[in-house]
């Protein structure tokens, strides 16, 4: 066991943001922390790593284990260069070194003190039990495997991307070597082939991982097991991250099935009671009320619905059929102190009306630099662009920085966007912006209030160009699905910058792929675009004829169910209920012997032992995953039965 969090609990003010957080990280696990913003993700990793205490509630660290964590904001320390920065992380081995070489220069004058000899043996011991020799080769392996060349090592952190500073904090925290890495949204500011290489990393790192993140296929590609943060509390599901969807949903619809049995119970016995009550049924009245009673203090309640955005675009009017052109494009920017500096040259691209173009692109190849010269925020170098006719132009920036900060929300939708307060409430309601928050100035919002604030504002510009830079920084997942949805309904032409891959793959039918190199134009899609790519680097094997008999060998392909006369169709669908609700009992038995054992590992005695209670732990949640499984396959095909039995 290398991380043991124990019913920690924290409030800040009035607010509890944390209550009976229990869960536990064993070596070399990767774990994904996932949960909708606001919900205490980030001050739970305070307490762990030891910047905030808990109100109560214990967090216990293996003995000698080091902690890694990758913050959000400021996850490089300004005032130092790139390498200075590294060199932190093997700050006491460089130390070392330097003591070294000074004791060798007094060595090499000759009559060294007995205490010299001493000092020099016992630190060069402690300098080869650090790998000291390696750890300067090691610094520069390990920046230039994160993007950083050499004549980048002396560049000041204050005058790095957001992207570049996310490298190099990851950079270090290698070098470090720690052996429990929390690393809070690392994908942010990291382009496709940063993400991809993280990923890599991740999989093969030596020790435990713990991963708060919003991306979606960063997560199918990393975690093993997932922990869901709600309602103040923590709850762990199996992985990968497709499988912890599947049972979440399964488990919400099965807890919205038994909820909603208990009302029709409850509704049978309180009609029973308010009848027979003053009657001669009034002892069997008293008991259904005893009965309902109890059924009422362990009813099981349905999922809560979380509110998620529900806004679109509306009907905007049609521009010509041409909504976008440039011609021999080339982007870049001048400075006095640089002077020219050509991004890519020789864009011919033109994008036409209802097109959905996602822009992918390495940082700095000049994604954002394009979609300024397209709005005329900026000149090109050379060439020309244009847009179509009857074009209306709703721009996304990545930074808000075309907001006011010292307005409200209110403000900006009301002066800027022509709309009277109620209207504007609405709207802004409608995408998670309510209460005291729309009189708040725009400095004072998240960044994913900022980014709902800035979608709001372009739903009711209602464009029929609509060009998207990064809209999903700061968004939480549910807010990116909520997102998809409304561009999919969108009927213009879409223009989206991202390093979401789950987002391009849901929206985007073209690719334009912006490289120092040169732009690619490919129309297809964004996952047909990287398929393509894959089959260009690897060799394809000859199929196997036999391929299409495995899902049969598997038994993946369920067998038709046999003819069978009405009155057998009638005893089956009793059997399969029967045994639908047995399955269910099992469920609920294996689901409470579960929560002793976690109660037992929460709360740990000396006596205790710990590896029966894990093994059992463990045995416990594979029979409830196979109970599960079963139950979800019986309920399909009662409801097979059943339909049979209606068109009967």
């Amino acid at each position: 066991m290398l991380l043991s969090v124990s019913n920690v609990s924290k409030t800040y003010g009035v607010d509890q943001i944390l209550t009976g957080v229990t869960f536990r990280l064993e070596a070399r696990e990767k774990v994904a922390l996932v949960g909708r913003n606001g919900t205490g993700k980030t001050t739970l990793l305070k307490i762990i790593t030891g910047q905030e205490e808990p109100d109560s509630g214990t967090v216990h660290v293996a003995k000698g284990a080091k902690i890694g964590y990758l913050r959000q904001e400021a996850p490089v320390t300004f005032g130092r260069s790139v390498l200075e920065e590294a060199e932190e992380a093997v700050k006491n081995q460089l130390v070392l070194r330097a003591r070294l070489e000074e004791i060798e220069a007094r060595l090499e004058l000759g009559n060294p003190s007995d205490e010299d000899l001493e000092e020099y043996s016992l630190l060069h011991e402690h300098f080869l039990e650090a790998e000291g020799y390696s750890a300067e080769r090691d610094i520069k392996v390990v920046l230039q495997r994160m993007g950083f060349t050499e004549d980048e090592f002396d560049k000041p952190t204050s005058k790095l991307s957001g992207g570049e500073k996310t490298r190099l904090a990851i950079a270090r925290l290698l070098l470090e070597e720690p052996d429990l890495l929390i690393l809070d949204e690392p994908t942010n500011h990291l382009d496709l082939q940063a993400t991809e290489w993280l990923e890599g990393w991740l999989k093969g790192y030596h020790g435990a991982v713990l991963l708060v993140s919003h991306d979606r296929a960063f997560l199918d590609n990393t975690a093993e097991r997932v922990i869901l943060m709600r309602d103040k509390t923590v709850k762990s599901y199996p992985g990968p991250f497709p499988k912890y969807l599947q049972l979440k949903a399964e488990e919400e619809d099965r807890q919205a099935e038994v909820a909603r049995r208990q009302d029709i119970e409850l509704a049978k016995m309180d009609e029973y009671v308010r009848r027979f009550m003053n009657s001669q049924r009034t002892a069997q009245a008293r008991g259904r009320l005893k009965l309902m009673n109890r059924l009422l203090e362990s009813k099981v309640e349905a999922p809560k619905n979380e509110k998620g955005m529900k806004a679109g675009f509306g009907e905007a009017k049609r521009s010509g059929d041409l909504a976008l052109e440039t011609e021999k494009l080339s982007v870049g920017f001048n400075s006095a102190e640089e002077g020219k500096t050509t991004l890519f040259t020789d864009l011919n691209w033109v994008a036409r009306y209802g097109e959905r173009w996602g822009v992918i692109g390495e940082n700095g190849a000049g994604k954002s630099t394009l979609v300024k010269v397209l709005m005329g925020e900026l000149e090109p170098l050379s060439g020309k662009t244009r847009l179509g006719s009857n074009i209306v132009a709703g721009y996304f920036t990545q930074d808000n920085s075309d907001i006011d900060p010292e307005m409200s929300p209110l403000d900006v939708m009301v002066w800027e966007m022509d709309m009277k307060p109620p209207e504007a409430r609405n709207l802004l309601a409608r995408f998670l912006i309510s209460g005291d928050d729309v009189y708040r100035p725009v400095r004072t919002l998240s960044g994913g209030e900022k980014n709902k604030l800035s979608l709001a504002r372009l739903t009711q510009l209602q464009p029929n160009l609509l060009i998207l830079d990064e809209p999903t920084n700061h968004l939480d997942m549910d807010s990116r699905e909520a997102l998809a949805e409304v561009l999919k309904d969108y009927k213009g032409t879409l223009i989206l910058v991202s390093h979401d891959r789950w987002l391009l793959s849901q929206i985007t039918q073209q690719t334009l792929d912006v490289r120092k190199a040169g732009p690619i134009v490919y129309h297809g899609s964004y996952s047909e675009y990287r398929a393509r790519g894959s089959k260009a680097n690897t060799r394809t094997a000859k199929p196997v004829e036999a391929a299409p008999l495995i899902p049969k060998l598997l038994g993946s392909e369920k067998p038709e169910e046999p003819q069978m006369t009405p009155r057998e169709l009638s005893k089956e669908i009793g059997r399969v209920t029967k045994l639908v609700a047995e399955i269910e009992t099992e469920i609920s038995v294996k689901e409470s012997e579960i929560k002793v054992l976690e109660d037992q590992l929460a709360n740990v005695s000396p006596t205790a032992d710990i590896f029966t209670l894990t093994r059992d732990h463990q045995r416990l949640q594979e029979e409830l995953e196979g109970s599960l499984s079963a139950w979800q396959e019986q309920s399909e095909r009662l409801e097979k039965l059943a339909a049979m039995q209606g068109s009967a």
